[in-house]
């Protein structure tokens, strides 16, 4: 879609204009639709939805949450993991919105901020339901983050944890100039760039990324929970971030 001119100003659109429209409008058809998303990452633009409802009416359906299959389960090329594209879509729109008033709100809170603060809470759920103790969710949470059986279902498992890497990567590189589509082609089919290595670097390196990470306390959907899950959710995101950082490592020693 990345050639087409869909709208009458459209041309004069820069890259991460368009992008953004359209993961606007794929935000909605995900079913990430409701005024508390169109608040977080801007209202999807009407009549650039009613010209892809026209030109490919089947779209609304394959980018829903349970819609087409081809949508539903995508694979990331090249590699048997799944990818959450609904949730993709959402994230990817919060980290190309620029808009002054909506600024306030973190973007990483519409990606791995906000699931792992969602992870932090189900942790003090389970804690609190079956009494288990520190050091065993300690160690689920390592093992269920990330993971393709998730100890939550629909969690932070590979899914959404693929999903909210990708976003905040294919957002750094359409903000340095590139349109969707070349973004996108260079990412998934040209293997241009590393994913975890990117993801580290969009936040100025490990130490920063880590304390970016760490400088989070707080998430409007999870008021009440206990500050030790929410370190224990950290550390767990830190862990897997870091493996896939020194696998891809692993690929360039000879």
């Amino acid at each position: 879609m990345d050639g087409l001119v869909f709208l009458p100003q459209w041309r004069n659109y820069m890259n991460r204009e368009r992008a953004l429209e359209l993961s606007r409008v794929l935000r909605d058809y995900g079913g990430y639709n409701g005024l508390e998303w169109s608040l977080t990452s801007g209202f999807a633009n009407p009549k650039l939805a009613a010209l892809i409802r026209l030109r490919y009416p089947d779209y609304p359906l394959k980018f829903a949450k349970d819609g087409d299959i081809l949508f539903k389960g995508v694979l990331i090329p090249g590699a048997n993991i799944g990818l959450d594209v609904p949730h993709f879509n959402a994230s990817l729109s919060k980290y190309l919105d620029n808009d002054t008033y909506r600024r306030n709100i973190p973007a990483d809170w519409a990606g791995w901020a906000g699931d792992m603060f969602t992870f932090a809470k189900q942790l003090d759920s389970l804690h609190r339901a079956d009494g288990l103790g520190i050091d065993s969710l300690r160690i689920l949470a390592s093992h269920s983050l990330g993971n393709p059986k998730p100890l939550f279902k629909n969690t932070f498992g590979q899914e959404d944890f693929y999903a909210d890497i990708d976003a905040r990567n294919i957002s750094t590189l359409v903000n340095n100039g590139l349109s969707y589509h070349d973004a996108m082609d260079k990412y998934y089919n040209q293997n241009c760039y590393g994913r975890f290595g990117h993801f580290v670097n969009s936040y100025g390196g490990w130490k920063n990324f880590v304390n970016h990470v760490n400088g989070f306390y707080f998430f409007p959907m999870t008021p009440t929970v206990n500050p030790i899950f929410i370190e224990m959710a950290k550390s767990a995101f830190i862990r897997k971030i870091r493996e896939g950082t020194l696998n891809e490592m692993d690929c360039y020693i000879p």
